[in-house]
């Protein structure tokens, strides 16, 4: 426990990795939101603004305007009849409002500045009604007794199709995927923690490492308790991430944070095997080393769809064995799986990958690093 308490602080030492875990995830989330957060919400319509003239309406179709409602109970239209026809005009005129409707002959008239969403989603309510209205006053020339059942039939129209359901999530917003990438990236950072795991113990690799060399401590102790320190760490900041998205941006994520967690928790502990491996096998300096691990896991990141998403589709198309042996693209499909799809056994399939290639890369570092031989240390 003494080890482990001490190495955590030699770690909090190293301001540019506490950064890289820590603030710049932070930061980045923070441009995100700031840049299209707001369009990653679920309610992206927002109630529509209608005005009526006050005199010379039609109280019927208000009313129903009034009554649509969509989601949960959330009113379509907010009309406003406190306005005769002139004032409407001239507010028109003014640009103070960019559509009214107004009565004229019998007739309905709908006046619009331009055509735009709103416009349209009104002009197929006032199409509807329009339709309807003549319908029945048709049927009550003709056959009277039957006014009721085609109200009823009308008010209340049945569908004869049926949604095929792909298992997908129907609420998915595309935009959503990106706050998912950066949790994702946060955790490829830890690959910084696993240079700093070997430069620490390899006695070629630093002068520390040579002292730590030359104890009697078991070599496989030192590596877990290194590497136990490291997650620690890294995974409290994919922590302070998650609660930051969640709770203060209110990004709206899958119902299922508990295993946004457990898909952090193994992503830091790939991250930092996949760093401490790589670390291993790259000779130089522990700079040297950091740019040649920097550039890998960019280029892991960009063959995941991190940078472009089309790119995934394309290595999953043309080279999917790449994603199977890609610990990053096994971390966004564990993301992906969790957000669009209803049924998580794709989800556990894939972390199930990402934990066994993490276990792999663990138990080849500490092969490699018990197998160096040195002249004198």
């Amino acid at each position: 426990m003494r080890m482990y308490l001490v190495r955590i602080k030699c770690l909090l030492r190293n301001k540019d990795n506490v950064f890289w875990a820590f603030i710049f995830p932070l930061l980045l989330g923070t441009f995100f939101y700031l840049g299209f957060g707001k369009l990653s919400m679920d309610d992206s319509l927002n109630t529509i603004n209608v005005y009526v003239t006050s005199h010379d309406k039609d109280h019927q179709l208000v009313t129903i305007l009034e009554d649509i409602s969509y989601g949960d109970g959330k009113k379509l239209f907010k009309v406003n009849t406190s306005f005769d026809l002139d004032q409407l005009n001239q507010s028109f005129a003014d640009k103070e409002i960019d559509n009214f409707i107004y009565l004229q002959d019998g007739l309905i008239n709908y006046k619009i500045i331009e055509n735009g969403i709103e416009e349209t989603i009104i002009k197929s309510v006032l199409d509807k009604y329009i339709q309807g209205e003549a319908l029945v006053r048709k049927v009550m020339e003709t056959n009277p007794e039957n006014v009721e059942k085609v109200l009823s039939s009308f008010l209340n129209p049945k569908t004869y199709l049926v949604e095929a359901t792909s298992g997908t999530n129907p609420n998915s917003n595309k935009l959503i995927i990106y706050f998912y990438a950066l949790i994702a990236m946060a955790c490829t950072f830890a690959s910084y923690w696993g240079i700093g795991l070997v430069n620490d113990i390899q006695a070629d690799a630093s002068p520390l490492a040579t002292r730590v060399n030359i104890t009697p401590t078991h070599k496989l102790k030192l590596i877990l308790i290194y590497t136990l320190a490291a997650i620690t760490i890294h995974f409290t900041g994919n922590l302070g991430l998650i609660a930051y998205l969640k709770y203060i941006l209110g990004i709206e994520f899958a119902h299922n944070t508990w295993l946004i967690i457990l898909t952090s928790l193994i992503g830091t502990i790939s991250g930092i095997a996949l760093g401490a491996f790589l670390s291993t096998i790259i000779k130089g300096t522990f700079d040297k080393k950091s740019g040649i691990i920097t550039t890998i896991s960019l280029l892991l990141s960009f063959l995941s769809g991190l940078m472009v998403v089309d790119v995934k589709y394309l290595v999953q198309k043309n080279a999917p064995i790449l994603g199977l042996i890609n610990p990053t693209n096994l971390l966004t499909e564990c993301f992906y799986s969790l957000y669009y799809y209803n049924d998580i056994g794709k989800y556990f399939y894939n972390l199930g990958i990402l934990a066994l290639i993490s276990l792999i890369l663990i138990f080849s570092t500490y092969l490699k690093m018990r197998g160096n031989k040195y002249d004198s240390i």
